[in-house]
């Protein structure tokens, strides 16, 4: 078997040091050839003397800068360039287990899926009395997907068959960081599924995260919350085909709605977390905001298409 990782970065090159450490410790199979795919989205740190300074295991290592702007189109550069069978995804802020390249590719190599939605955790010392699941899932945790039918992925741990590329090419360079902000893994794994691919959990194949401790501030949450609801209406109109009902009143109604919140809840605003309620408030807001944006524009794809149309 041939397995192919790729992995996204733009400035971080202390987080990605740490990441290629750990990938040190993860075990290559017997008979298994693997590559570590680091995509440069255009670093303006060292990130490049990082990858070319280190001193890989049993991953053969290979830096690919791709300048254009937005982590889909690094992920898609990466799919270009990778050469196994099985293809694997993660961050460059994550700690692999020593068995991910194995536990993550036996369903696709038993031919029992096409598809593998793998598990993400917290690091401990970033979890907090205040988080609910939501504010974990926000940090990439898995523990929403569902352990029984699983429908979706995270990028930070999923794995895939080359095959899949057959039908579902491309993530969709709107969508991830550098563009919209979010959705560019949710929507290729909707793809996926309307290409009657098989799903498997590995939940139990968990990788560990290390955000930066600044994404735990308020402003990160709201931010966040904008930007999902951004990045869904344009996946509401351009794949789905949402229709755009009443989009001026349901602003306002939202707005009010958030305006009244603020008020009422003034006094337990603090800098490190947010109410939950309020990130909902800030997502359907933005949401409407960014439909009023998308409505007029032509569809994009087919509705539940699998390819962008050009």
């Amino acid at each position: 078997m041939n397995a192919s990782i790729l992995l996204v970065t733009r400035n971080r090159a202390e987080d990605l040091r740490l990441t290629l450490e750990a990938m040190k410790r993860v075990h290559v199979p017997a008979g298994t050839t693997a590559e570590l795919l680091v995509v440069d989205n255009g670093s303006t740190d060292n990130t490049v003397e990082v990858v070319k300074s280190h001193v890989s295991g049993e991953l053969a290592v290979r830096y690919i800068l791709e300048s254009r702007t937005g982590k889909s189109n690094g992920l898609n550069r990466g799919l270009v360039e990778s050469k196994g069978d099985v293809i694997l995804f993660t961050d460059d802020d994550v700690r692999p287990p020593a068995n991910w390249i194995t536990g993550m590719s036996e369903p696709i190599l038993k031919g029992e899926a096409d598809v593998v939605a793998g598990g993400v955790k917290l690091a401990s010392h970033l979890d907090r009395p205040w988080m609910t699941p939501t504010h974990r899932s926000w940090l990439a945790a898995t523990e929403w997907i569902d352990t029984e039918a699983p429908n979706s992925l995270v990028g930070a741990n999923m794995a895939v068959s080359r095959k899949v590329l057959e039908k579902v090419p491309a993530f969709d360079p709107e969508l991830g960081g550098g563009g919209l902000g979010f959705c560019e893994d949710g929507l290729f794994a909707a793809q996926l599924l309307a290409a009657g691919y098989r799903f498997a959990k590995r939940l139990d194949v968990c990788v560990e995260h290390h955000p930066d401790p600044t994404r735990l501030a308020r402003r990160y949450w709201l931010e966040a919350a904008a930007k999902r609801g951004i990045s869904y209406a344009y996946r509401g109109h351009h794949w789905e085909h949402w229709a755009c009902r009443f989009p001026r009143a349901r602003f306002l109604r939202a707005s009010l709605q958030l305006a009244a919140w603020r008020f009422k809840n003034k006094d337990k605003i603090s800098p490190e977390g947010c109410d939950e309620l309020e990130m909902d408030l800030v997502y359907k807001r933005s949401m409407v905001l960014g439909h009023l944006a998308e409505h007029r524009k032509p569809r994009k794809y087919e509705h539940h298409g699998l390819v962008k149309l050009s």
